[in-house]
């Protein structure tokens, strides 16, 4: 008897637990959607709209789901604070409820989502068409007074922890292991290619080289369209 009292008991507080979760994720939901928008990409990166279409597409394109215990917004959320911070550290309002591991395991599973093939290939698009190229074009022109551009090119050393095999090839020249990541973006900063597949001890006229974007870039002067990449 006292055995199934202590039972009870437990199944209670466990249910308690579960219902203060999900009470909590209530109003950590209320208290995002009412924090100020600068504050808001301050902390995420993204402006609220952008936050709910990108909700709305990992939902609709991709295998990631939200469960009772973690909503798919608070996944979201905490992987894009732990992306624009590199911390684990909590703030106000967001994550308070996840330990560490936890939270390592919601930006694993989101970066692993925003990886797909179908979401990748919506968001970075280079410009394939002459009426892209051509819009893009007038915005150089217009608020920058170049003509001709379609994008701006550069690679960015992204630090990494060391790793176990072929450290050599990741170790850069500023002393320290990382990814030499090429990136376009256009007028606008959106990214509109972007290339991760090199260590640090990669120069970038090898990555360069080596992506998708050269042999395009190549055709297109060769058919008469002269059209260019601002870099360094």
């Amino acid at each position: 008897m006292h055995t199934l009292r202590l039972l009870r008991a437990a199944h209670n507080e466990s249910v308690w637990l579960r219902r203060q979760k999900r009470y909590n994720y209530r109003q950590t939901m209320e208290s995002v959607e009412d924090m100020p928008e600068l504050l808001f990409v301050e902390h995420f990166r993204l402006n609220k709209s952008t936050f709910r279409r990108l909700c709305n597409d990992l939902r609709v394109h991709t295998s990631l789901r939200g469960s009772k215990e973690i909503p798919l917004k608070i996944k979201v959320l905490t992987a894009l604070n732990f992306l624009a911070t590199g911390s684990y550290q909590r703030i106000v309002g967001v994550s308070q409820n996840l330990t560490q591991r936890t939270t390592s395991r919601c930006v694993r599973q989101v970066v692993d989502a925003l990886n797909h093939p179908t979401l990748m290939s919506k968001w970075i698009q280079f410009p394939q068409t002459l009426q892209e190229r051509s819009l893009i074009k007038e915005e150089f022109q217009r608020k920058y007074n170049l003509p001709g551009v379609i994008g701006c090119i550069d690679c960015t050393h992204i630090a990494i922890v060391k790793p176990s095999e072929e450290e050599h090839a990741f170790y850069n020249r500023k002393g320290y292991h990382s990814l030499n990541v090429q990136m376009v973006c256009d007028h606008n900063l959106k990214i509109m290619n972007i290339n991760a597949k090199f260590g640090g001890a990669t120069h970038d006229s090898h990555i360069w080289s080596s992506s998708l974007v050269e042999p395009y870039m190549r055709h297109l002067h060769e058919s008469g369209e002269h059209v260019w990449l601002l870099g360094k």
